[in-house]
């Protein structure tokens, strides 16, 4: 997703935000500071300057982030809303290419981010539960960035929140933004800024259907959506079927609305997705994941479709091998076999004499290892591949 496919993507989707929305009753006044016995403490005064001044070198044409709006100090929520304003600050030129002919730049982008804001706080949370719009724009992020750096972004927002409401100075809250903003990086925060302007543009009130028709406008629709698919269990065009997202002792787990279906892996006899309440869980590590879900049944043993190989757990982490579309139950007979024809060599695969099926996969992409798994698993039970 580089920055004009960014800016293409914002400008389309900014089309179908409701025009309800007006720049605040502050106009041109930003109230920075003031003189009295009202004021909390000198930090109250010395932050509020320094945000003044940093709304005027942005030449905002009100106030920047829409904050003080609600009396002369700095609520928590103030202060979270000025980091991520700030961890967003590179982004801000491209944000105002893309809307500045349907919107004021400045006031999308405080909506922008006071929206993040309500994310990001509930993120915050030791063990965050998603519902509704919040869940819907973690489902998107999870899909583009990948579940383990999704849950690397969820514990930024943890400490960002801390961080803000520790903060006494504009300089600590600037700091604070930067850190956050190095997690997300410049990917991470296009997707961020799209997925809330989705739910921006008519929000969720589409349902479901009214979703999925906006989600082709996301860059890389299509190799957003075969990654889900294949790494989280859940098309990108489906994510208006996310009604929960939580996070509990390290393992994640979408919650699908009644009726939806995750993505079947491979069909009801090998265990494919769930349908119901709950479509995907993930797990940190193998013995979460086998905690979790006990036994795979007499005769059966757990088999990872894309091995949980020192490098695939690097390239792709955990959460990505030891979930619920990427474990299932074999017979154990079968697993034994798949697993030693992976360690054979086999030229009319690897077109080599010396590499091994597993190290000549090593190299492929998720997806790619993925499909083969599933092949490997049919063509090895109906005795083509001995």
């Amino acid at each position: 997703m580089d920055k004009r496919d960014f800016e293409h993507a914002l400008a389309r989707l900014v089309l179908e935000v409701p025009m309800s929305l007006r720049p605040s009753e502050a106009g041109l006044l930003v109230r920075a500071s003031t003189y009295g016995a009202t004021l909390d403490s000198t930090w109250h005064g010395v932050l509020r300057n320094h945000y003044g001044r940093w709304c005027r070198a942005h030449e905002a044409v009100g106030d920047c982030l829409s904050l003080l709006e609600d009396g002369l100090h700095f609520s928590p929520t103030d202060k979270l809303s000025l980091a991520l304003g700030m961890s967003l600050e590179p982004m801000r030129e491209s944000i105002g290419e893309a809307v500045r002919d349907t919107l004021n730049p400045q006031f999308f982008y405080a909506v922008v981010v006071t929206g993040l804001a309500s994310w990001v706080a509930l993120a915050a949370a030791p063990e965050p539960v998603f519902t509704k719009a919040a869940a819907v724009m973690a489902a998107v992020v999870m899909v583009y960035l990948g579940i383990d750096a999704f849950l690397s972004v969820v514990k930024a927002c943890f400490e960002l929140k801390q961080a803000s409401d520790a903060a006494r100075t504009f300089q600590e809250l600037e700091e604070a933004g930067v850190r956050f903003g190095g997690v997300l990086g410049q990917q991470g925060a296009r997707v961020f800024v799209l997925a809330m302007t989705v739910l921006l543009s008519k929000g969720v009130t589409g349902g479901a259907a009214g979703l999925a028709s906006r989600m082709p406008m996301l860059p890389a629709f299509t190799e957003a959506s075969a990654v889900g698919a294949s790494q989280v269990g859940l098309n990108l065009a489906a994510v208006g079927a996310v009604s929960a997202v939580s996070i509990t002792e390290g393992s994640l787990a979408l919650t699908l609305a009644p009726g939806a279906v995750a993505m079947a892996a491979l069909g009801p006899n090998h265990g494919g997705a769930a349908s119901g309440a709950v479509g995907f869980k993930a797990w940190g590590s193998s013995s979460g994941l086998r905690k979790a879900l006990g036994s795979a049944g007499p005769g059966r043993q757990w088999h990872h479709v894309v091995e949980q190989t020192p490098g695939n757990v690097q390239r792709f982490g955990p959460h990505s091998l030891h979930n619920t579309q990427n474990v299932i139950p074999l017979d154990t007979s079968l697993h034994e076999r798949v697993s030693a024809f992976y360690s054979s060599k086999r030229f009319f695969i690897t077109n080599s004499e010396t590499l091994t099926v597993r190290e000549w996969l090593s190299t492929q992409s998720f997806t790619a290892q993925r499909d083969f798994g599933l092949m490997a698993i049919q063509n090895i039970q109906k005795g083509i591949w001995r």
